[in-house]
C-alpha cells in the first residue's frame, strides 16, 4: 500500500543517516509503487547500544550485524526483543557446537529456520508467524497459525431454512 511504502522509505532513509551503519547495497525500485531493496551492516557493539536498530523495517531491507566472537554474539541475542523468525546457517557440527546459543535464540523467536531463509506464510495449522512480544501480543495465537483460521470464519445462523436450500 502507499502507506507501507512510505513507512519503508522513511525507515530506510533514517537508517541511511545513521553514522554507525554502512550501506552495502541499494537497488533501484522497478516501479514507482515498489520498494528499493537495501542492505546495511553494523558492528555488534553499535547494534547492541542503539535500540533503534532493533526495530523491524517491513520490506526488502536487511541489517547484517558483524561480531568478533561468541561472547558478542550472545550479547546480540540477549539484546533482541521478540522476533518472528531467525535463520541459522551452518553445518550439523556447527549446530551441535552451539546448542546454548540456539537455545538462547529460541526464546527470542517464533520460528527457528535451519539452513534456509524465511518462506512466505500460509494460514494453516503447521505455520507459526508470531513470537515473543513485540512480535505477538498474545503468544497463544499468531497471524497465520492454527487459531488464526478462526479469524476468517463468519458464523451465521439460518432459522427456518427452507427444505429446498438444505
Amino acid at each position: 500500500t502507499p502507506g507501507i511504502l512510505k513507512s519503508y522509505q522513511d525507515q530506510t532513509a533514517a537508517l541511511a543517516t545513521n553514522p554507525s551503519l554502512t550501506l552495502i547495497g541499494k537497488a533501484t525500485a522497478s516501479a514507482d509503487f515498489h520498494a528499493a531493496p537495501q542492505v546495511f551492516s553494523v558492528t555488534a557493539s553499535d547494534f547492541v547500544s542503539d535500540s533503534s536498530l532493533h526495530q523491524e523495517v517491513f520490506g526488502p531491507c536487511a541489517l547484517i550485524v558483524g561480531y568478533q566472537d561468541e561472547e558478542q554474539l550472545s550479547l546480540i541475542i540477549d539484546s533482541l526483543e521478540g522476533q518472528l523468525t531467525a535463520s541459522l546457517l551452518g553445518t550439523d557440527n556447527d549446530f551441535k557446537q552451539n546448542i546454548e546459543l540456539i537455545e538462547s535464540l529460541s526464546h527470542k523467536v517464533g520460528r527457528l529456520i535451519f539452513n534456509q531463509m524465511p518462506t512466505g506464510v500460509e494460514v494453516c495449522p503447521s505455520m507459526n508467524h508470531g513470537g515473543p512480544y513485540p512480535s505477538s501480543t498474545d503468544v497463544r495465537t499468531t497471524s497465520v497459525g492454527f487459531t488464526a483460521i478462526r479469524r476468517f470464519q463468519r458464523p451465521i445462523c439460518y432459522q427456518n431454512l427452507p427444505q429446498v436450500l438444505r
